[in-house]
């Protein structure tokens, strides 16, 4: 049965319909349903491709400082490292399928605890940050969510040792329990 996500503040329902596991390790599938004036924040990936498939209406893809229109029909591959974002320019609901080469089952625990902090009222902001640290370094772990920024810059040097805290310390652990369908 695929897994739903639903995230309040980035108005997105994701559905991922092929993991990781299940493809082997080839690719993750995920569909998106995005209302008017829902989106991502910029980032850029360093260990997966991201290719965008519009399904239905028109989706909005800020790459690399240009703007795209992707009618349903279309696809764009965003490569490894180019600094991105998608969103729904319009003001009726969109679907877009993403997939993720080479699968992406951190991506997977990424979106599932992501969106249940989001709905649990445990973020603050438009960029969805934990309020618990610990929930924030396992977030950019799994998510390969890159952003250029001095604060993650900053952290980014201490990110693995403070992955492997956060997991002895239970975090990832209860965070994957109570947010991802196992």
């Amino acid at each position: 049965m695929p897994q739903v996500y639903l995230n309040p503040i980035t108005k997105e329902k994701a559905t991922i319909l092929k993991t990781s596991a299940q493809t082997h390790g080839a690719y993750t599938l995920i569909e998106v349903e995005l209302q008017p004036d829902g989106g991502n924040p910029v980032h850029f990936h360093k260990r997966f491709t991201e290719d965008f498939y519009p399904q239905k209406g028109v989706l909005g893809v800020h790459y690399l400082g240009k703007e795209l229109f992707l009618p349903p029909g279309a696809h764009f591959k965003v490569p490894l490292l180019d600094v991105h974002r998608f969103y729904n320019p319009g003001d009726q609901s969109i679907v877009f399928r993403a997939r993720l080469e080479p699968g992406q089952p951190g991506f997977e625990n990424f979106m599932a605890v992501l969106f249940g902090l989001v709905s649990d009222g445990k973020t603050f902001g438009k960029n969805q940050i934990p309020y618990n640290p610990f929930h924030a370094i396992l977030l950019l772990h799994w998510g390969d969510t890159q952003v250029d920024h001095f604060l993650f810059r900053f952290l980014k040097p201490l990110l693995s040792v403070l992955v492997t805290l956060s997991r002895k310390l239970g975090y990832e652990k209860h965070l994957l329990q109570k947010y991802k369908s196992l």
